[in-house]
């Protein structure tokens, strides 16, 4: 099983619960946004160097990972608003994209698609130079399920169900093929286990709700892959919620997890 998790830290000292979040969850990768209040090295250091931090190419605050010692895990690409890993578990290959788009106070819905849109060219040509199909995109997308940026053939094109994705890998606009991304999160959500979603506000329409901001895409290799989505709502003993929303004194949104189960071996 490969265990990632994916956390916005509200640029709060959170070192302690990082800590325990991973071990508890015995977390493989490890992806952060928004952690410039956040020593990475000190994590790195209280783990017992069983994780190992991945610096970035240039000097990028929007995302970053710790990864086991038992990875092999470079960084493919940097850009402004994600990072394009290669990480390879001995099992399978995959590449990892990590995120954090244009935010939802300060940015309109065509920023987030234009770094899509140029996103996606890369994650293409990377799986193309690799040869590797295993792809995941993991983070902070600053939009809902049946938002533009998830759900547009010219964005990330991603489908909600299985059958849709595995009818056919591609949608095909004006006779041009274009790639589908899964999106599992619809099968996660729920009433009974309070799966409600990772972010709880709304300032556009002065009313509040849960968000899915925080989500995970995956390619159609992928798909039987997802076992088990969770937007973690206590670590150990600490209770990330404050009234039934995420306490914005720990952060305003909460980890997600999400574990694929590893079958067979090569990209």
């Amino acid at each position: 099983m490969l265990n990632v998790l994916f956390w916005n830290l509200h640029r709060n000292a959170l070192e302690d619960l990082i800590e325990t979040c991973v071990v508890e969850n015995d977390i493989d990768v490890a992806i952060f946004s928004e952690f410039d209040g956040v020593d990475i090295d000190k994590i790195e250091e209280h783990l017992g160097k069983m994780y190992k931090h991945i610096f970035e190419i240039q000097n990028n605050k929007k995302v970053t990972l710790i990864a086991k010692n038992t990875l092999y895990v470079s960084i493919v690409q940097p850009g402004e608003r994600f990072n394009i890993y290669s990480v390879k578990t001995g099992v399978k290959d995959y590449l990892l994209v990590a995120i954090h788009l244009e935010d939802r106070r300060n940015y309109k819905t065509a920023d987030r698609v234009e770094t899509i849109r140029h996103l996606v060219a890369d994650i293409k040509k990377t799986e193309e130079l690799l040869k590797c199909t295993n792809t995941i995109v993991i983070g902070d997308f600053n939009a809902n399920p049946y938002d533009e940026e998830l759900l547009s053939k010219y964005s990330f094109n991603a489908a909600l169900f299985k059958s849709v994705i595995n009818k056919c890998d591609f949608t095909n606009p004006r006779s041009k093929k274009i790639k589908r991304f899964y999106n599992p999160i619809i099968n996660f959500l729920s009433e009974d286990t309070e799966m409600y979603g990772s972010f709880y506000y709304d300032q556009d329409y002065n009313t509040s709700y849960w968000h899915c901001l925080d989500q995970v895409l995956v390619r159609k290799d992928l798909v039987d892959s997802v076992r088990h989505l969770e937007y973690i709502k206590r670590i150990d003993t600490n209770n990330l919620l404050k009234n039934s929303i995420p306490n914005s004194e720990i952060s305003d949104h909460l980890p997600l997890l999400v574990k694929l189960e590893e079958v067979g071996n090569g990209v």
